[in-house]
């Protein structure tokens, strides 16, 4: 779960980046390395429109879809049957975060709020990686596959829906 606060903060970013986003989908590779070169490759896809909705789908090694729409997050694992709901009243504005961030190079932002220093990476003007060092020291970096910007995502793909026999946890 210690991955998952950044993933909605990562998602608010495709809302007001300096490349001016406005929607973004991706299959994505997330790789968390801790302080003693363990590696966890996690393996999806992501959906994001403005203003913040946006559709994290964990393939590889867990399945688990994340949903954020606006402050409330869903979080459904089929693989235990399992539903979280919880708002981002806690969490980091990464639109803060974004709009903040510096031109360091050609394709290369970046941003440090709250002593977090994230870096944004674009290649031919499209959203390619996003890393930084969480608050355990793992680096965890996030790089985009096939990304495709400012096409239109239907809504409906942002609502969750929550299967009857799932447990609902309600969190915060």
């Amino acid at each position: 779960m210690r991955f998952l606060p950044f993933l909605f903060a990562l998602a608010l970013t495709l809302f007001a980046s300096p490349k001016e986003i406005t929607s973004f989908n991706s299959k994505f590779v997330q790789t968390i390395l801790d302080a003693n070169g363990k590696k966890i490759l996690y393996t999806g896809e992501l959906w994001a429109s403005k203003p913040q909705n946006a559709l994290w789908v964990y393939q590889k090694p867990i399945q688990k879809s994340v949903f954020i729409n606006g402050q409330k997050i869903t979080v459904i694992e089929p693989q235990i049957e399992q539903v979280t709901l919880r708002t981002l009243d806690d969490e980091i504005d990464f639109l803060q975060i974004i709009q903040k961030a510096k031109q360091v190079s050609e394709d290369k932002y970046t941003a440090t709020i709250k002593g977090q220093t994230y870096a944004v990476t674009f290649k031919n003007e499209t959203l390619n990686s996003i890393s930084y060092t969480d608050g355990y020291d793992n680096k965890v970096t996030i790089v985009f596959t096939n990304p495709s910007q400012n096409k239109a995502i239907e809504a409906s793909r942002f609502k969750p829906i929550i299967p009857a026999d799932f447990d609902v946890i309600k969190d915060r």
